[in-house]
């Protein structure tokens, strides 16, 4: 029976101190304050490899805008659409790039007049996101997150 208390009361010796020292709360009776997560933000941004070498956040962030800026351009530049009448419109593509850093098309608005004009046009912008390479994700807090963005797009017809 000594035995049996002798054990008990070593149990309940180590279990405080491992709650002691997983629940510093509890032991220490200081509250920290601990800062709220940002969901709508990212730690860094995602990256194209001509990016790897950034390490300021601001300097990443450029270089991602201007080079998926650039990826982009170049490939609607080459689309060869006809139509009679004269448009000029905004379309917004909403994108994500996943956790695995795939380019996934999530939506395109368009006006309805640039799309009974251009009736591809959703089409063909959305094999341009698809077909863009593999980029590093976007990170939060040191871990891979899907990112979603929106991107105008100004077509002009002439």
């Amino acid at each position: 029976m000594n035995k049996l208390i002798a054990i008990l009361l070593a149990l309940s010796l180590f279990s405080c101190q491992k709650i002691c020292s997983v629940a510093s709360v509890l032991c220490k009776g200081k509250v920290e304050k601990q800062e709220p997560i940002d969901f709508t933000q990212v730690d860094q941004f995602p990256q194209f490899k001509d990016c790897d070498a950034m390490l300021n956040f601001e300097e990443s962030k450029a270089c991602f805008q201007s080079t998926l800026h650039a990826k982009i351009s170049e490939r609607i530049q080459n689309l060869k659409f006809k139509t009679d009448s004269n448009l000029t419109d905004t379309v917004l593509i909403h994108f994500s790039i996943t956790k695995e850093g795939q380019f996934v098309c999530n939506n395109i608005k368009a006006n309805d007049s640039l799309i009974l004009a251009l009736p591809n046009l959703s089409a063909e912008i959305q094999e341009i996101i698809l077909g863009l390479a593999t980029v590093s994700p976007a990170q939060k807090r040191g871990i891979p997150v899907t990112s979603t963005y929106t991107l105008p797009l100004v077509v002009n017809t002439k």
